[in-house]
């Protein structure tokens, strides 16, 4: 992917971008929720039913980074919320070090719902008709909102929490090079580095054991597919923000040893999204987000669908690359205060 912003006006920015086969796009996208309002491309047919699978891909591809690219060089929030990275990657420091009680609280029904599933306990949740608890393409989700006193956590996310020291101490708390997690004694460190990359005295934030970035989650939503391949959605309690989640849990039932096992695999899987985000733009993740196993939900469907891409969800797959070949340069910085602002005509 190649891209450059092209002019701003009010409502919209413009980006030209060359994909990952060569195709050149023209396309406008609206600043205020990311719409694309224009998209010319001179690579493939504009009819998406008369264009190959993968030729379908690429302009995905091309559209989703459109909007990463004005989100990350002019800062507004043109990229869905639970697509983000930033965002998830809020979500997975805000779960990382909560203590058992404090996990227990956002995360027990999930927990309580997957020992009901063996049974050892009573399910929280009133499944579907038909649909099972487990295999047939069930999946489970949840919502996370987060917060840091009165701000949220929107296209500041990446200034905030960009600090390699603390993504390396994600990492490790969630076992991602394959070492053991880590355990409460980081959660000091974990405070002091957001302190530092908030400008806040340590001492005036509330414990992250106790929730510092995490505000709410919602309930428990069933997302499943049916035998004619159409997806539904039994949604969960939502509590009553008005804005959109950071991120989306969607995993699949297993058999957690404890409260602390489920919150490790969440996070990981979380970190796993992170991966996703980038991958289905056609460029390759940062470096410690390039790990195997399920992500997003529709991200799992297009890797095993498509040969464009190898089987990241799969944690014993081979993967022959990584896109990084397909990367530019500063793909992952975050530049709004450095705007240069053109109007077009």
């Amino acid at each position: 992917m190649k891209a450059v912003i092209t002019g701003e006006n009010d409502k919209l920015v413009g980006v030209n971008l060359r994909d990952n086969a060569g195709a050149e796009h023209i396309l406008d996208v609206r600043k205020r929720d990311g719409q694309i309002t224009g998209h010319q491309q001179d690579g493939y047919p504009d009819d998406p039913s008369e264009r190959t699978r993968a030729e379908n891909i690429h302009v995905n591809q091309a559209r989703r980074f459109a909007k990463y690219w004005v989100y990350r060089k002019r800062g507004y929030d043109t990229v869905p919320p639970t697509e983000n990275p930033d965002r998830i990657i809020a979500a997975a420091i805000a779960l990382t070090p909560l203590e058992p009680e404090t996990a227990e609280t956002h995360l027990g029904d999930f927990y309580q719902h997957f020992q009901s599933i063996t049974g050892t306990a009573d399910s929280p949740v009133e499944m579907p008709e038909g649909v099972p608890e487990q295999g047939g393409g069930t999946v489970y989700q949840k919502d996370i909102y987060i917060g840091l006193g009165d701000e949220t956590l929107g296209t500041t996310a990446a200034d905030l929490l960009a600090d390699p020291k603390l993504m390396e101490l994600v990492s490790k708390s969630v076992g991602v090079g394959g070492e053991t997690p880590v355990g409460a004694e980081f959660v000091p460190t974990f405070k002091e580095l957001i302190a530092e990359a908030s400008d806040r005295d340590p001492d005036s934030l509330p414990s992250l054991s106790e929730g510092l970035l995490l505000e709410a989650t919602s309930g428990i939503h069933v997302h499943w597919d049916d035998p004619p391949g159409e997806y539904h959605t039994q949604w969960g309690d939502q509590p009553d923000l008005g804005r959109d989640p950071a991120a989306r849990i969607e995993i699949f039932p297993f058999e957690p040893d404890s409260i602390t096992e489920l919150q490790a695999q969440v996070a990981r899987h979380l970190l796993c999204q992170i991966r996703d985000c980038y991958l289905t733009m056609g460029i390759a993740p940062p470096e410690q987000f390039r790990i195997l196993g399920h992500g997003r939900h529709e991200a799992t469907g297009l890797y095993a669908s498509y040969d464009i891409y190898d089987e990241y969800f799969d944690p014993n797959a081979e993967i022959d690359t990584w896109y990084v070949e397909n990367t530019p340069e500063g793909a992952y910085e975050h530049e709004p205060a450095n705007k240069n602002v053109q109007t077009k005509s």
